[in-house]
């Protein structure tokens, strides 16, 4: 059965990739899609050896700031037979990442890739303020294992192949459309990502500053985040008036059961009260 895609009376076909590095280009892309906006995708491929000599060479490694975790990245084409090549190269990996001098090399080769362009850098500083960039990394490496695998088909074949696995990765389905006749000119992504993620790759609307004690605008860039401060309620009206969201559309990072009571209160007070 083929897949189609009709946007505005346009078709879109199923195009799957002829290699998998054509679909690792896509993943690297679209990472920010992918994986959030508080993560960076290293696609960086470094061999690493355990103590017995076994070799692995992940995909990528992704490091989720929001969460302060590493997780390895693996890129796969459903097609390819995945017992013999995906599951065999993760097992050697998770056997070989417990090597101290394998986390080393891991930690040396991500810090080398942030450190060798301008952009990483500034990135990955900004979300640890003062915090050494090296010791961070090497803190990362020191806890569980955390697997992704980016998959262009999320079948009963793929979720087989690690049923037993001992480290359960989580899945992300990364289909592409292109246009009929036209080709991957033009062309769309359906991204299906665990529902564990869902929540956490919606953006902000506004952040809650528990040193300042008010609220932050994050819908305007950074000088209207600097610009402007909100209490409770007030925030809520900001965003509805001059942004158009709605308070129960609203997203904000660090609001509580206490918040959403005042907020109702400052409704009620400011738009519901009766004049004699």
């Amino acid at each position: 059965m083929t897949s189609i895609f009709l946007i505005d009376g346009v078709k879109y076909e199923l195009w799957i990739p002829d290699k998998e590095d054509e679909f690792e280009e896509i993943v690297k892309e679209h990472s920010k899609e992918i994986f959030g906006n508080d993560c960076l995708y290293i696609d960086v491929k470094k061999r690493i050896k355990s103590e017995s000599g076994i070799g692995s060479t992940p995909d990528g490694y992704l490091i989720d700031f929001s969460y302060n975790s590493l997780w390895i990245v693996e890129v796969e084409l459903s097609r390819h037979p995945l017992h013999r090549h995906l599951v065999a190269q993760l097992n050697a990996f998770i056997s070989s990442i417990k090597n101290p001098a394998a986390q080393k090399k891991i930690v040396d080769t991500i810090y080398s890739v942030i450190k060798g362009d301008i952009l990483l850098d500034a990135f990955v500083k900004k979300r640890l303020s003062s915090k050494d960039i090296d010791h961070f990394l090497s803190e990362l490496i020191s806890k569980d294992l955390n697997i992704v695998v980016v998959v262009d088909e999320l079948n009963k074949k793929v979720e087989e192949a690690f049923e037993n696995f001992k480290v359960q990765p989580f899945f992300v389905e990364l289909k592409t459309f292109v246009r009929a006749s036209v080709g991957i000119g033009a062309h769309a992504h359906l991204i299906k990502v665990p529902e564990e993620w869902e929540e956490d790759l919606l953006p902000w609307h506004a952040v809650y500053d528990k040193n300042k004690k008010v609220f932050l605008c994050d819908c305007g860039g950074e000088a209207h985040k600097n610009s402007y401060t909100y209490n409770v309620g007030e925030i809520n009206e900001h965003l509805l008036l001059a942004h158009g969201i709605p308070p129960d559309k609203q997203l904000i990072d660090g609001w509580t059961d206490d918040f959403e009571r005042r907020m109702k209160k400052y409704f009620i007070e400011n738009y519901l009260k009766t004049k004699p």
